[in-house]
């Protein structure tokens, strides 16, 4: 990931952000500013639904470092041009940490697409989430004769059925067909409240012609989906194109950070080919390992030593995070366990991001120590940039680990208890 500052991204206003590749580094894309002002500049009836604002960070972090994946684009491009269905589903698919994600953002960033992304730690993941934010995109993107949503729209996939048809029509006449629409992690929505036979988020059966849904579902994740046309493409952890594209994360992260990584290198008595090979390796292709364990080699904070060193490194994205866990415990028990711990539990169980005042709360903690936390695992939360900054769990698999490690109904009952308390007299 790691890109290249003389390749950039030309867009005009009103045009799409196009892409570039410079020295087989990696992938530019543009601009999500570009992205965002295609639907930011709505009524206020419409601005108020549509959520690129809030999915900003998550493009914008997603691509900051990509790199590679050109396999999967070219697999999308095909199957976009026609190459099974004239309209239809495409559904990449992957284990946790594989990079899904950032390929939904980099695919947004590529074509201004219209867009939704689930992320289950911020609740956002409800049919009339995503409903009434399409629905507003696509009134927006194609000016079709709409100042709001009529009542009801959130409510199932007709009105959603009837954009897109309209959509497409003037997207043929101005050219811009096929017509996308991104959607990551449609495993991550809800099933509550889906009638035995609906798609989940009330994704419609049939499309138009030239219309598609990119979709990102885990590897084994039973996303519900019942369509007359569905592609699927696989991103697994040992196919050489996925381990290509790992490698060259790991080399760019040593060529971004210079003397530094080399000089931890060297402490390991390895060259740095013998380097970037044991941590391919031991990442078994998983781009969520290399996000947390290159950060934790350049910064000291994992205890390398000697040329069987790097050897040492947990193999795979779930030891990473049992190893972190268990190496955070042993290096101070007592703020682990009367401040780490509950505070990570809570952002775990937290169905929105949440200020340090809220956890403070919740732990029965000082705010101080609190900020003291979340510095201690920045690297696994992500901030919102509002005042005050709110927090959550950077990725799902760090939540779902935590759920496996600890037992989270306690904090569940917690939460209900702090609640319930702020109730003049309800526990007296």
């Amino acid at each position: 990931m790691g890109t290249d500052p003389a390749a950039k991204p030309s867009s005009t206003p009103g045009s799409a952000p196009t892409s570039s590749v410079s020295g087989g580094r990696g992938v530019v894309v543009g601009n999500y500013g570009n992205v965002f002002q295609s639907f930011g500049q709505a009524a206020v009836p419409l601005a108020s639904l549509i959520r690129t604002g809030q999915f900003s960070a998550l493009v914008d972090e997603r691509t900051r470092h990509f790199v590679g994946r050109e396999f999967v684009f070219e697999a999308l491009d095909r199957q976009l041009a026609g190459a099974e269905f004239e309209s239809g589903y495409v559904v990449v698919r992957g284990e946790p940490g594989i990079g899904k994600s950032s390929i939904a953002a980099s695919l947004v960033l590529r074509g201004a697409h219209v867009h939704h992304f689930n992320i289950a730690a911020a609740n956002i993941r409800t049919p009339r989430q995503f409903l009434e934010n399409v629905c507003a995109q696509l009134v927006v993107r194609y000016a079709l004769p709409y100042a709001g949503l009529p009542p009801g729209a959130g409510e199932d996939g007709g009105f959603l059925s009837q954009l897109l048809a309209e959509a497409a029509q003037v997207a043929r006449a101005r050219n811009e067909l096929p017509l996308v629409v991104v959607v990551d992690a449609i495993d991550e929505a809800e099933r509550n409240d889906l009638g035995a036979d609906a798609n989940r988020l009330y994704l419609p059966r049939t499309l138009p012609p030239g219309v598609f849904f990119v979709l990102t579902a885990r590897e084994e994740a039973d996303y519900r989906l019942d369509v007359d046309h569905e592609a699927e493409i696989w991103i697994r952890d040992d196919d050489e194109r996925n381990l290509s594209d790992v490698l060259q994360y790991v080399r760019a992260f040593v060529t971004d950070h210079g003397d530094a990584m080399r000089s931890r290198i060297a402490g390991l008595g390895l060259d740095e080919d013998g380097f970037v090979d044991e941590v391919v390796s031991r990442s078994e292709g998983n781009f969520m390992y290399l996000v947390h364990v290159l950060p934790d080699i350049l910064h000291g904070r994992l205890a390398l030593e000697g040329g069987a060193g790097v050897t040492s490194l947990p193999r795979g994205l779930e030891s990473y995070y049992r190893v972190h866990w268990r190496a955070m415990k042993n290096a101070d028990e007592r703020h682990f366990t009367t401040r780490q711990r509950p505070v990570l539990a809570f952002l775990a169980i937290s169905r929105a991001p949440v200020t340090v005042r809220q956890l403070a709360d919740w732990a029965g903690l000082e705010p101080s120590e609190v900020k003291r936390v979340v510095q201690d695992w920045r690297e696994f939360l992500n901030e919102e940039a509002v005042r005050p900054p709110r927090y959550r769990i950077y990725h799902r698999s760090f939540a779902e680990f935590l759920d496996e490690e600890e037992d989270l109904r306690w904090y569940h009952d917690k939460i209900a208890q702090a609640a319930l308390a702020k109730i003049p007299g309800f526990l007296s």
